[in-house]
């Protein structure tokens, strides 16, 4: 998944490129000349403002304003790529479409032929293809200049042959081919699909079979031409076990080590935190009812997103004017089976730092407008699409960062995390941690229709009354996680619930929920979490 950028670093930017400015233009002109040259007729202007020119005006205006949309100009002509043409294609539909609409609305199309705007639609993607298609051309120019200035540093190369030919393959030829200075050159390509014997992956041929790839060495030598290493693709499809065998062996014998790309470009991450912090996830056995709820939950985040649209656009508009673009939050969380996934929310609180780097106050990021609207779910909206996604339930343990799972995280990671959830209506963040996983758990054993429903109605009656401990079903969940989970539970010294007495707990929470004003903090939606106050 790709992220977006920091909220700090989000700015909307109206940048446009003078080309693609020009190609917006002139576009629809362009259009109405190959339709019918006495379409350009001018006829008694000024005086009459013919229809073929307001076409071209509405055209080039919609245009412009897709580009913007788009942003089409944020993206580099000279890294110009597949992804950025279906781009382009995206802009170019909503503008003939826009332009197509008002047109429809204020003339139906009197003096303009219908066929004009899927012309001026393939005039103007033609237009903006070409000009990025020729930045990047005078872009690869420039850089077989700048290597055949660097051709004395040819002897001391590295020579590698590519055994097994996917994507990956194909990109890494092409990395070392951009490398300045160059200190790698792939020589050759072998690969034991037969189809592809004398074809190139990115200007390399594909000399052979991998089975040969010792007399492909020993050939090159003869040269003089000294093969210095083997890299193989990824993708073990192509290359059986013993096949690989077979390369390895004869590579052995000539001393020449062979890697995989991953190794050889030091591709291969560490262990993420993450995932030593949540150890092995283990098994835990959970209602039948969980394997319908996906299937509810679609349909039902499907109609309540139709029903909240309007909703949406207003609090979207609010959290624009209060805390300015971008207006969605997203989140890193962890989910079923420990899955992360991006979590979104409507922004409630500031960026943590200005247009010149400086941090803002931590007082002054969450404003009274975002307070209201933390207090009443509404920036909680967003998740109604990772709902549909199937990254979430509806109704669950709330997602949680790494750092803030459970010392055994297997429970509640064994089912899709919740928009709201039990423990959301029985106290939220009064509750101690302890005790909100206690609920989670008890939850997930118990979850059913009605169960679900009365979670509806609590949520509900949170978002118009705020939050409220309700102690007896934290006493009740406490004392079923004892019992249920009462051996795992032993083997914790510092468990909480067997070192904690009620009154305790209840005294721990009476300080919390006095506390509570100056913790809005800790809840904050932004991944720079603020010290809790002692």
């Amino acid at each position: 998944m790709r992220l977006a950028s920091p909220a700090s670093r989000d700015r909307i930017r109206f940048r446009i490129e003078p080309a693609d400015l020009l190609s917006a233009i002139i576009a629809p002109i362009i259009a109405l000349a190959l339709r019918d040259p006495l379409l350009l007729d001018p006829g008694d202007f000024p005086a009459a403002f013919p229809a073929p020119y307001q076409y071209a005006v509405i055209s080039a205006g919609c245009a412009i304003v897709m580009i913007l949309a788009f942003r089409l100009s944020d993206r580099m002509g000279q890294f110009f790529s597949l992804r950025d043409a279906f781009a382009l294609c995206g802009a170019t539909a909503c503008a003939v479409a826009s332009s197509s609409a008002i047109l429809l609305a204020l003339t139906r199309f009197e003096g303009v032929p219908r066929s004009t705007p899927l012309i001026f639609g393939l005039v103007l993607v033609a237009g903006m293809i070409a000009t990025r298609m020729t930045m990047r051309a005078l872009h690869k120019d420039l850089s077989r200049k700048h290597e055949l200035d660097s051709a004395e540093a040819e002897a001391e190369l590295r020579r590698v042959i590519v055994v097994g030919v996917d994507r990956f393959a194909s990109a890494a030829i092409k990395l070392t081919d951009y490398l300045r200075p160059r200190t790698t050159q792939i020589v050759a390509a072998l690969d034991a699909r037969p189809a592809l014997l004398g074809r190139k992956i990115a200007g390399v041929s594909i000399v052979g079979d991998p089975s040969d790839i010792g007399a492909v060495i020993d050939e090159y030598a003869v040269h003089g031409v000294e093969v210095d290493e083997v890299w193989r693709a990824e993708d073990m499809t192509f290359l059986p076990a013993d096949l690989l065998a077979t390369v390895e062996a004869q590579c052995a014998a000539r001393g020449v080590p062979i890697h995989c790309i991953t190794e050889a470009w030091n591709f291969i991450a560490a262990p993420p935190a993450a995932a030593q912090e949540l150890g092995a996830i283990e098994t835990f056995e959970t209602p039948a009812y969980f394997k319908a709820k996906p299937v509810i939950d679609i349909c039902a985040a499907s109609l309540l997103l139709v029903a909240a649209f309007p909703l949406a656009i207003c609090v979207a508009y609010v959290v624009f004017i209060d805390v300015g673009a971008p207006i969605l939050f997203w989140q890193q969380r962890i989910g079923k089976n420990g899955q992360k996934f991006l979590l979104y929310k409507f922004r409630t609180y500031r960026a943590p730092f200005d247009d010149k780097g400086r941090p803002a106050p931590e007082e002054q990021r969450l404003s009274r407008i975002g307070r209201i609207i933390r207090a009443s779910r509404l920036d909680e909206i967003p998740q109604l699409y990772n709902v549909i996604a199937g990254q979430m339930s509806l109704i669950g343990p709330r997602p949680l960062l790494p750092q803030d799972q459970p010392e055994d995280p297997g429970p509640r990671l064994s089912v899709r995390p919740g928009v709201t959830g039990w423990a959301q209506i029985n106290g939220g963040a009064i509750v101690t941690p302890e005790e909100k996983n206690a609920l989670d758990l008890w939850y997930i054993k118990h979850a059913g229709p009605r169960l679900d429903l009365d979670i509806v109605i609590g949520t509900l009656l949170v978002a118009l009354g705020g939050e409220k401990l309700n102690g007896r079903a934290v006493e009740h969940a406490i004392r079923w996680y004892r019992q249920e989970f009462a051996a795992h539970a032993a083997s914790r010294r510092d468990a909480p619930c067997e070192r904690e007495t009620p009154r305790d707990r209840r005294r721990a929470v009476a300080e919390r929920a006095e506390r509570l004003p100056a913790l809005d903090a800790v809840a904050m939606d932004y991944p720079y979490r603020a010290v809790e106050p002692s």
